[in-house]
This record gives C-alpha cells, sequence and structure tokens, in this order.
C-alpha cells in the first residue's frame, strides 16, 4: 500500500507542469531558522514566515503542508554538509566531529530539541552521517559499534551544549553572571560544609579550579575519547 503522505523529500519541489513556485524550501527553511534563532522555536509559524516574506500564510502551506515538514526543511538547511575527509588519527576527526557539531547547537539553539525525538532525515542529514560514519571505517568495529561511537557523542555534546545554554538562560533571567552566582552561594555552602557531613564536596571546593565553559568542554570530550580509543584498542587486540 502506497503511503498517502510521503515525507517531505519524497515529493517534487516543482510541478511538472504548470507555473515554477514563488519560493523554495529552501528560502521558506532560512526565514523559519532566522526566526527560531532570535525567537526560539515556538516563534516559528507559517504566518510569521509568510510575513516576513510578504505574502499570505496558505500560500506556503504548498511548499510545506505540515509543521513536522517545516521542522523538517530547517533541520537539513542548518545541519549543512561541510566535508571531513579521514586524516588516519581517529581521535582527532571525532575530536573535530564533536567541536563542529558543538558550534551548529550553539549557533542554533533550538535544533537539539528538535534533534531529541525521531531522526529527522534528509539528504544533508544523510551526507552527514555517511561522512561521519567514513571516519571510522577500518577501525575494527562493526557498523553497529560505528554507530555507538557516534551516537554517544552526539548524546553527549547535546547534553553538554543544553547545559550551557540553560545557564546562559538563567544568566538572563537572573541578571546574574555565573561567578556571581557563584559567590552568591557561597556562604550557604561554607556552612553546610562545616558540618563535616560532605568530606568530598569539601575537597571539591578547596581543591578544584572551576572551568569556563570552553575548558570543561574539552575535559568532558578526551575523557569520553579515551574510553573510545581503550574500545579501540580491545578490538583491535582480539
Amino acid at each position: 500500500m502506497v503511503n498517502p503522505n510521503p515525507i517531505i523529500w519524497m515529493r517534487p519541489e516543482k510541478p511538472a507542469r504548470g507555473p515554477a513556485p514563488t519560493y523554495s524550501r529552501g528560502q521558506i527553511a532560512a526565514v523559519a531558522v532566522e526566526i527560531a534563532d532570535s525567537e526560539g522555536i515556538d516563534g516559528v509559524s507559517m504566518r510569521r514566515i509568510a510575513k516576513e516574506l510578504g505574502t499570505g500564510a496558505m500560500t506556503l502551506y504548498r511548499y510545506l503542508p505540515a509543521k513536522e515538514d517545516l521542522y523538517a526543511v530547517m533541520v537539513d538547511q542548518v545541519v549543512g554538509f561541510e566535508p571531513q575527509e579521514p586524516t588516519g588519527d581517529i581521535r582527532a576527526d571525532l575530536a573535530t566531529l564533536a567541536r563542529r557539531y558543538r558550534q551548529t547547537l550553539r549557533r542554533h539553539p533550538w535544533l537539539a530539541q528538535l534533534l531529541a525525538g525521531r531522526p529527522i532525515i534528509g539528504p544533508n542529514v544523510l551526507s552527514a552521517k555517511e561522512r561521519d560514519l567514513a571516519l571510522l571505517d577500518g577501525c575494527g568495529l562493526g557498523i553497529e559499534g560505528m554507530l555507538d561511537v557516534l551516537n554517544l557523542i552526539q548524546h553527549w555534546v547535546n547534553g553538554a551544549v543544553q547545559a550551557e545554554l540553560s545557564e546562559w538562560a538563567a544568566g538572563r533571567k537572573s541578571g546574574l553572571d555565573r561567578h556571581t552566582w557563584q559567590q552568591r552561594m557561597g556562604p550557604y555552602l561554607k556552612t553546610m560544609l562545616a558540618t563535616g557531613e560532605f568530606p568530598h564536596l569539601g575537597r571539591m571546593v578547596q581543591e578544584s579550579e572551576f572551568a569556563e565553559t570552553d575548558e570543561l568542554f574539552e575535559n568532558g570530550l578526551a575523557i569520553l575519547l579515551d574510553g573510545v580509543e581503550a574500545r579501540l584498542s580491545r578490538v583491535g587486540e582480539s
């Protein structure tokens, strides 16, 4: 049975007959991305996009009939496709991949929310996945193991960036930057540590240097890649 509602990528962008469409999916996606970047994903609607384009909302539904169609082209637009040839140094290649992914999520704070559900698969997303798998080609892992490594990196970067974005949002809402907030919490924390009930936390306060965001990311990435390297070493020995 033919699916009566094929995904957006299965539908022709230009009709076989009749006049050429006024807009392209890429143009609509670009406007939607600008709105989402400045106002959040909740600010994106066909009515809002149509206003920016100077047309009617119903006109745009001819191009992208459903909200999921709009989200699909938005994700594919911002993911894009940047070539990355394997260098032979898997750790360095995966680090480059993780840093690039982080920058994409930071540029588009709404993106992680859309990627959290079922995969949105468009031509750029497929090309990016093919590129990323090629970085692990020949490492000794099967295709499932390669996907496990890539998914681990993606999920970790998602979490790390979400923590960054949440901190920025908290700072804007409270008017306190991270260091000011830490100073404000200091007296309470010292009082609790003085009870002696939190020896490990006490060591943390006394010995730890609270790193900035970029350093925290690089430290976490190094630990993650240590684990990947150890896994690959065990595969090579077996």
